[in-house]
């Protein structure tokens, strides 16, 4: 098949994230079974206007805040130049509405997650509402669409946002666990250090770990918090870490390479997630085949990557007593955290790229044949 992906982002971007790492994964899977990939993707300072990454001919002519807008006419270019037997919107922003622009065409597209109330943590409020609009818009643009989604969750915000459930697979988020593997020495493995991995946005809701790590150490217990990333909420939490004291337990790591990210994750005695809102939480899945068990929100998204009791603990929603609980249930029980480090691993395991990449192959098929 010859395919066209929209994506706001692709790999080399200093902001990709979950989002454009699924579609790495996948696609430069498909195209190694044959199958021609584009994506159609944005500029950024110091990028090249095409580049080809995995097999995987990349071109980005389009630019961050008006893209959704540009997109039809590029569409319409390459078009011309060529045949596409499918194209795939890949959902992780503002929406581009491709199957109302070329209705003729074999379009399907793929939902990570829907914003809703989050967006206003991500950006400031005229720029949130605008986004929040068109997501509102989304049922409309995509009604009579195949779409997947990446968890149960994403699939419960699209039918409430008022998606056909018939139209919709889920083909869930996956692992490189060759990558991502246990310590081969268990002894690497601390007994006091906590790790956040992913962008340092404000719907992250780090401040709850902050606190949590006060409380914890007014009551003796001095935990050390990594926190690995780079975003825009970064300058804030660097002061609430000073504000309460603990420029000592704190360290942000900033951006880190696969190997470093790694052995953060084989290091660390507990992976904390307590976003808001994720389409999937590829992090927990990361930290579970690196051997860690994760205390998460129990919030969408979340509550689809981590398997409590199992793999590791979700706490209430946004409840800082009850996350502080489950760091200390883990803490003072080490055979229960290494049962959760095994059954983790088993799970990431268990979610393998090439399954995942092997359905999207048959999802795509059905499509380009439906049309």
């Amino acid at each position: 098949m010859n395919i066209l992906v929209l994506n706001w982002r692709d790999m080399k971007h200093p902001e990709a994230g979950g989002a454009e790492v699924h579609f790495q994964q996948l696609f430069r899977r498909l195209a190694a079974r044959g199958h021609r990939i584009t994506l159609l993707t944005t500029r950024f300072p110091g990028s090249t206007r095409e580049d080809r990454q995995d097999g995987i001919r990349v071109l980005r002519w389009g630019h961050t805040y008006t893209f959704n807008w540009e997109a039809p006419w590029f569409v319409r270019t390459l078009a011309r130049r060529e045949r596409f037997d499918c194209i795939v919107d890949d959902v992780n922003k503002i929406p581009f509405f491709t199957p109302r622009w070329f209705p003729r065409l074999p379009v399907c597209a793929f939902f990570h997650h829907l914003f809703g109330a989050t967006i206003f943590d991500l950006a400031a409020y005229p720029l949130a509402r605008y986004v929040l609009f068109f997501e509102n818009l989304s049922a409309w643009g995509y009604r009579n669409v195949s779409c997947c989604a990446v968890s149960p969750s994403t699939v419960e915000d699209m039918v409430a946002h008022g998606f056909d459930r018939t139209h919709i697979r889920i083909i869930e988020n996956s692992v490189d666990a060759d990558r991502y593997v246990p310590p081969a020495d268990r002894s690497v493995k601390r007994s006091d250090m906590l790790v956040f991995m992913g962008r340092i946005k404000r719907y992250k809701n780090l401040e709850i770990v902050l606190d949590a790590l006060r409380v914890l150490a007014d009551r003796g217990r001095q935990l050390q918090l990594v926190v690995a990333g780079t975003g825009d909420h970064e300058d804030h939490l660097k002061e609430r870490t000073a504000a309460l004291g603990l420029e000592q337990l704190v360290r942000f790591a900033g951006f880190v390479d696969d190997d470093e990210k790694t052995s953060l994750l084989q290091q660390a005695t507990l992976f904390v997630n307590p976003s808001h809102k994720e389409g999937w939480g590829i992090a927990n899945i990361e930290a579970n085949a690196c051997g860690t068990a994760v205390v998460a929100n129990n919030a969408p998204g979340l509550r689809d990557s981590v398997r409590h009791g199992q793999t590791g603990l979700l706490y209430r929603e946004n409840d800082k007593d009850n996350l502080i609980t489950c760091i200390t249930d883990l803490l003072d029980n080490p055979d229960k955290r290494r049962r959760l480090e095994a059954q983790g691993r088993e799970w990431a395991v268990s979610l393998s790229w090439d399954s995942s990449a092997a359905k999207v192959e048959q999802w795509l098929t059905e499509v380009s044949r439906k049309e």
